[in-house]
């Protein structure tokens, strides 16, 4: 144990990551990688000779210098922010890609609330998150939101706890095991805490929504003359959310594509119908072509027709339309049906407590227990049905208006096919809760002769309950739309009622013309309430060792070795309805399944000589469903002088499927995707597959790091290389690869496509698969330099990542690269931007502190699939033709400040704001996504936001 500023810090918790005489920002800082924490700490901790753990080694080893890069994001950046979750700042990292937030989650229910860490933009379930170095239960199922199933939820530890997020951005499998493709996310908790943290804080935005409430208590003490120490600490946040996209003006323009089809598909040099123009075009003002909420006419001789409430007709204003897909720009209804209802940004709810103990037994052996429970309930708003692809209604209908019959009596038509935006029936109300407990213990003992061992048992659970109320069933809405007269009353009555059809019992006629017709019982025959109920478990037992083999030129020859077993288990139970996919949206029928895995580990670490250091390690993993696989990585840092400092890493690291993405059962959605020249909306169904193999990838990184004195402040400058090449890659291709594979006469992928006798699809199997490879590279660039001023000190610090690569290459060998890339098509996985820098400038002289943060994303294409007008081989005349697929740089600005209103020592009351999106900048407005108009992973949708808040340290 040692002490740092007068409070005691244990050592080597989790996993022997490393015992370091460093403060945690001298640490990052000579990394290359500023902590972005108190640096003022920075001397003086190093002084003391203060022992810390950091990630990326299991081997405990004198100095600070690791092979791999290692992010540290501090305590008091956490903080700056107002952060009251660790994601919010570590999404502000270029290396992460924010896929799963309160704006990604639209219409989809599965798994709101959650906030996952997605490293490299490899994906959530690619990035190992640990507590303290000990795996956690994951939190989040399968669905159709950006969150994959089995990741880790960060909201479950109070942020007032923890003290610092270490972040190692490459392979780390052979240390820490599966799931560490990208790297590692490792959530240092302050179990050390002496004293009282509390704070309280509120937030709303311009527009007057999306507020916030936060208060956090912790506290920590010592007992029995200081052999025990305890530390206990909760949270709660209630955030409101956000007004709809029609709550924004930039929003409201309702950008979304229309196609524009080949007037003869046979003979393209027919052109299209909108002459000299690309297939697809990014339009305001888009509404719905093929449904209103009124009702309409989409075929026939009657085409365009629409229905009022009061049975009297007009005629559908197409505005700019081309005949094909779903959507048009102008006329039409006031408001487009694909962007309405559903929040911005997603309403939530959580509380987390978390409470650790530890007493030392003897001088040489130290017991701790730690548990933690955290409750996370959201809302949102999901879809109203949409029939786009029409209702037939027969002749015989007697809801049809009189003109309309008597037109249809006229022209000899049997039926008319109607197309219908349900609005009078609502939307879904979707809810979830999702309950999380965790229980540690262990123990940590001196062994002697520099030998020392660490053993834990952990057992975590997650709880996860979602409801959907007020949604559409399928067969009940078949059998309400076919409506006849009773020949006996003479009132309208279904069908299959009259029929005698035993599983229509109690059907309700509904009436599909004009908006508000369908009755109050005929919108409770046809609606239901989605229940899915999913528990996970997870069981871990580890035990390794630590110690001294002998004495090279450089110093110790160093080992570590340990075994693991884990367990992981999914059960769960549905509603029928869900469990026979009959809901119009929902998760579908509940999973059932296990796996078993047992690890090995063995890691070296040589010095060489002073001035070089070799490194390596080497795991063998067994899963009780794929097998055995071997994981490894060698090391080597080289420093020929103080100032400069070289280092590359070479490792084997592996995924093995999760216990969903195995076993996860069939769900259902509608996706609107462009089949040739035509848009449709096809249902898509997402699954698990058992015969999935692990993911095997191939990880380079090297860099350098200089720390040259430069006048009157300290510089530090890293830059490293990453290539990480995964075969095997386990992902969905997404419904529009699919259809495109297909139709470019890829037979291989037609199999998950069904089309009716119109050759029209009507389903899409978007299952899990072993795809080729996914290949990343890129480059991550720090740069800190902190010099005195007045009375304070100025600090700048820039961090960068430049993405060459992000090329997912299918069973085909169809590579499509998404480096480059701004937008999130529909259906389709979200790109990464060539580069992203976020800076940040503060000035620190107490008791005033003040940064400013910029974040800037480079200019980007759209949909890098598609071709615009200047991009190379623009042709207006193929299918992959957009007319416009750039998006220009952004950049954002935040402010944070703080005054001590009282300070004594380090005991202190604090008010602090933030202002983010100082200058209220709106997202691109022509990027239509699952989410609205613009790209809700990469832009802020909130608008400029204010938090003030109070803090209190004794």
């Amino acid at each position: 144990m040692a002490q740092l500023n007068g409070r005691t810090f244990r050592s080597g918790r989790g996993r022997f990551h490393g015992r370091f005489g460093v403060s945690t920002a001298a640490l990052a800082l000579a990394l290359g990688f500023p902590a972005l924490a108190q640096a003022q700490d920075t001397d003086e901790g190093a002084a003391q000779g203060d022992t810390i753990v950091v990630t990326g080694s299991r081997i405990a080893r004198e100095g600070f210098d690791l092979p791999q890069p290692v992010t540290v994001v501090g305590a008091e950046q956490i903080g700056r922010q107002g952060a009251s979750n660790v994601a919010a700042v570590l999404n502000d990292l270029p290396a992460f890609r924010p896929q799963n937030t309160a704006s990604t989650t639209a219409i989809f229910q599965n798994n709101i609330g959650a906030n996952t860490a997605d490293l490299r933009g490899l994906g959530a379930n690619r990035t190992l998150v640990l507590i303290d170095g000990r795996r956690v239960v994951p939190a989040t199922v399968q669905g159709s939101s950006f969150a994959p199933a089995g990741a880790v939820d960060l909201n479950m530890v109070p942020s007032s706890l923890v003290e610092r997020v270490e972040v190692v951005t490459g392979g780390a499998s052979a240390a820490y095991g599966s799931d560490a493709v990208a790297g590692v996310v490792n959530l240092i908790i302050n179990t050390n805490l002496q004293g009282i943290r509390a704070s309280v804080q509120g937030g709303i935005t311009d527009e007057g929504d999306n507020e916030e409430f936060a208060a956090s208590l912790a506290i920590g003490d010592s007992f029995a003359g200081g052999r025990g120490r305890v530390v206990v600490g909760a949270e709660y946040v209630d955030v409101q959310g956000t007004g709809d996209c029609y709550s924004r003006a930039w929003c409201a323009l309702s950008y979304n594509t229309v196609s524009n089809p080949l007037i003869d598909p046979a003979d393209r040099s027919l052109g299209r119908v909108s002459p000299g123009d690309p297939a697809t075009l990014i339009l305001p003002n888009a509404r719905t072509a093929t449904a209103t909420a009124n009702g309409i006419v989409i075929s026939g001789p009657l085409r365009g027709t629409e229905f009022n409430p009061d049975g009297t007709t007009f005629q559908h204003d197409y505005g700019t339309f081309f005949g094909a897909g779903i959507f048009q720009s102008g006329g039409g209804d006031d408001r487009l049906a694909f962007y309405e209802n559903f929040p911005i940004a997603s309403p939530s709810e959580r509380i987390n407590t978390f409470g650790h103990v530890e007493y030392d037994l003897t001088d040489a052996v130290t017991w701790f227990a730690e548990g933690s429970f955290s409750r996370v309930s959201a809302e949102t708003i999901g879809a109203q049905r949409r029939d786009l692809g029409p209702r037939r209604i027969t002749r015989d209908n007697p809801f049809i208006p009189d003109s309309v019959g008597a037109q249809m009596d006229d022209l000899g038509l049997p039926a008319i096919m109607v197309g219908r935006i349900w609005n009078d029936l609502g939307p879904q109300q979707g809810r979830v809760e999702r309950d999380i407990y965790r229980a540690v213990t262990g123990f940590e003992a001196g062994l002697g002769s520099g030998w020392s061992l660490d053993a834990y048992y952990q057992y975590g659970q997650t709880n996860y309950s979602q409801r959907g109320f007020n949604t559409n069933i399928n067969q009940n809405m078949i059998y309400a739309l076919d409506v006849v007269t009773d020949p006996n009353t003479g009132d309208p009555i279904c069908r299959a009622v009259l029929q005698g059809v035993a599983a229509a019992a109690g059907c309700q006629p509904i009436n599909i013309f004009g908006e508000g017709s369908p009755s109050a019982a005929a919108a409770d025959y046809v609606s239901g309430t989605v229940e899915q109920d999913t528990t996970l478990k997870q069981h871990v037992a580890s035990l390794a060792v630590q110690g001294s083999l002998l004495e090279l030129p450089g110093g110790s020859l160093a080992l570590a070795t340990g075994v693991e077993f884990r367990k992981d288990q999914a059960t769960g139970t549905a509603d029928p309805i869900s469990t026979a996919l009959g809901f119009y949206t929902g998760p579908g029928a509940p999973i059932s399944g296990s796996v078993d895995v047992w690890e090995g580990f063995v890691e070296v670490v040589a010095p060489i000589v002073d001035m070089v250091e070799l490194n390596g390690a080497v795991r063998l993993t067994d899963y009780s469903t794929s097998g055995s696989v071997t994981t490894w990585k060698v090391g080597a840092d080289f420093a020929p002088a103080d100032w400069i400092r070289f280092r590359a890493t070479r490792s084997r690291d592996i995924r093995a499927p999760n216990i969903f993405e195995l076993f996860g059962p069939l769900q259902s959605s509608f996706q609107s995707v462009v089949d040739g020249s035509t848009q449709v909306l096809a249902s898509v169904l997402l699954g698990g597959n058992a015969t999935l193999q692990p993911e095997r990838a191939d990880t380079w990184t090297a860099g350098v790091v200089l720390q040259p004195e430069i006048g009157p402040g300290n510089l530090r400058l890293s830059v490293d290389y990453y290539d990480i090449k995964l075969d095997g890659a386990i992902s969905t291709l997404g419904a529009q690869v699919l259809v495109t594979r297909c139709n470019e006469g890829r037979t291989e992928f037609c199999q998950f496509i069904d089309r009716n006798d119109n050759d029209e699809i009507t389903t899409i199997r978007n299952f899990n698969l072993n795809l080729n490879s996914l290949i990343t590279r890129g480059w991550d660039i720090e740069a800190s330099y902190r010099m005195p001023l007045g009375n304070g000190d100025l600090s700048l610090r820039a961090l960068a990542t430049i993405v060459d690569d992000l090329i997912t290459v299918d069973s085909a060998g169809v590579a499509i690269d998404r480096a480059g890339m701004n937008g999130s098509p529909v259906s389709q996985p979200s790109g990464v931007p060539r580069y992203i820098i976020n800076s940040y400038l503060s000035y620190d002289a107490d008791p005033f502190a003040v940064q400013l943060q910029m974040r800037h994303i480079a200019a980007g294409a759209y949909n890098t699939a598609l071709v615009g007008p200047g991009d190379e081989g623009y042709d207006p005349l193929k299918d992959n033709s957009i007319n416009d697929n750039r998006i220009g740089a952004w950049t954002y600005f935040n402010l944070n400040a703080s005054y001590d209103l009282w300070a004594d020592g380090d005991r202190n009351l604090q008010l602090f704001g933030v202002v983010n999106n100082l200058f209220d900048k709106d997202p691109p407005v022509d990027a239509p996504s699952s989410f609205g108009p613009t790209n809700n992973v990469l832009y802020d949708v909130i608008g400029r936001s204010y938090k003030l808040g109070l803090r209190f340290r004794y």
